[in-house]
């Protein structure tokens, strides 16, 4: 009696599992399949699609996984790998996890995913496809509108590129030209740099001279201008016949005789300078001349007074004063009126500066500044060949029409921070007064 309950019952649960077993079995079993893999599934033998292993036609969507890629499994939820096809006619088709299939929520706008009939799924694919079309609608628009633009930015790059090539090759001929020019000057900068050395020197020499001349007296510069006239006059008395001492004595004799004291000054000068009295008796009278024009001192006076002021005029005035009061006559042991006026010429020469700003100092800050000029021309010009370079390395797209980004820089405000996308060059975060770099 026991046993032949138990056998019931064993076999009233075999009945009810089928039951339930087979309303989870697709009545289709090409369900959940894309139309173009339904010829792969069509033959008797099927391989997995990862090739582990192979399956009968009977095994497909039997809701017994024998793939582990869920090949055999499209359709049920046996397989965690699985993959459902929906075909949402009316609308866009699409995948979901085989998992889901079965399981009360209607995933597919077509209903197909909760087929066993436990949930009714309503059909919404038609209004799902207006949505999407609307949509789809806005991105053909935009897109459009952005060829357009594509349109625009690939003519102004064209136009860009050959302006900036243009430049740079520009600009490289003007940086030869300028390197030619910076050179040249340089070469004069350098001999500059080394002329004050040499003037120095000189100067130096010329103030030791003039030390020692001082030092020596006037005696001394007297005599050693006479000695060199002594020599000269003693051979020409000798090629004459008649000897220095006899010569002296008749020269001395006839220039004496009959003379003013203005005249015997001009014989005195006649042998130093080395002219006959005749001819100085035929020159105009300079101290005279001076007189009636108003003096060499008027004209020159005149010109020192723009120079440096009164007071170097009223000095030289006062030179030249005493010596036309002086009534003494040189002799070989005195100073001479011409020293005179040389040692007068020199002190007024020292007392208005006539050379305080030289021509070559002149035309030495003229080089130095066409140097400075050109050195900082040229590093400009290195530094725009070297931008423009660069920049004309990038890859800017097909047809370079992302070439104008590279000079543009896109802002965007987010809560307190404000970020910066210069494309090709950096991208940065900007806090107040600090700043990051993101890239």
């Amino acid at each position: 009696m026991k046993q032949r309950l138990s056998l019931m019952y064993l076999s009233f649960i075999l009945i009810i599992s089928s039951r339930e077993s087979s309303s989870s079995i697709p009545s289709n079993s090409f369900i959940g399949i894309p139309p173009q893999d339904e010829d792969y599934f069509k033959r008797e033998i099927i391989k997995c699609k990862n090739g582990s292993k192979k399956f009968t036609k009977a095994q497909l969507n039997d809701d017994f996984c024998d793939c582990p890629d869920g090949t055999d499994e499209p359709g049920t939820s046996a397989c965690p790998l699985g993959k459902f096809y929906c075909k949402n006619i009316g609308h866009a088709p699409s995948f979901l996890y085989s998992s889901r299939v079965n399981d009360g929520i209607c995933d597919c706008c077509d209903g197909s995913d909760e087929y066993d009939g436990k949930v009714k799924c309503p059909y919404t694919c038609h209004e799902a496809g207006k949505v999407a079309m609307e949509s789809l609608k806005r991105k053909i628009e935009v897109y459009q509108e952005g060829v357009i633009l594509r349109k625009v930015e690939i003519g102004l790059a064209k136009r860009a590129i050959a302006r900036d090539k243009a430049e740079l090759s520009g600009l490289k001929n003007e940086r030869e030209v300028v390197e030619k020019v910076v050179h040249q000057l340089e070469g004069q900068v350098r001999k500059l740099e080394q002329e004050p050395q040499e003037k120095d020197d000189k100067m130096r020499e010329a103030r030791n001279e003039k030390v020692e001349n001082e030092e020596s007296g006037p005696d001394k510069n007297v005599d050693s201008q006479i000695e060199p006239m002594k020599a000269s006059d003693v051979e020409k008395q000798g090629q004459a016949g008649e000897s220095p001492s006899d010569q002296n004595e008749k020269d001395e004799h006839e220039s004496s005789e009959g003379l003013s004291r203005e005249e015997l000054g001009r014989l005195v000068e006649s042998r130093w300078t080395g002219k006959k009295s005749g001819e100085q008796g035929e020159e105009t009278d300079p101290v005279k001349n001076d007189q009636e024009e108003g003096g060499p001192d008027a004209g020159f006076e005149e010109s020192v007074a723009d120079n440096s002021g009164r007071s170097s005029t009223a000095q030289y005035k006062i030179g030249v004063q005493d010596l036309k009061n002086s009534s003494d006559i040189a002799t070989p042991s005195g100073k001479s009126w011409l020293d005179k006026i040389q040692e007068t010429a020199q002190n007024f020469l020292q007392s208005v500066n006539l050379f305080s700003i030289p021509v070559a100092n002149l035309d030495a800050n003229k080089i130095r500044k066409e140097y400075n000029h050109y050195t900082a021309k040229l590093s400009d010009l290195e530094s725009r060949i070297s931008s423009l370079t660069e920049k004309l390395k990038f890859d800017f797209g097909k047809q370079n029409e992302f070439y104008l980004f590279y000079d543009r820089c896109f802002e965007l405000k987010q809560d307190k921070y404000i970020y910066k996308v210069r494309p090709f060059r950096n991208a940065t975060q900007e806090d107040g007064s600090s700043e990051t770099q993101l890239g």
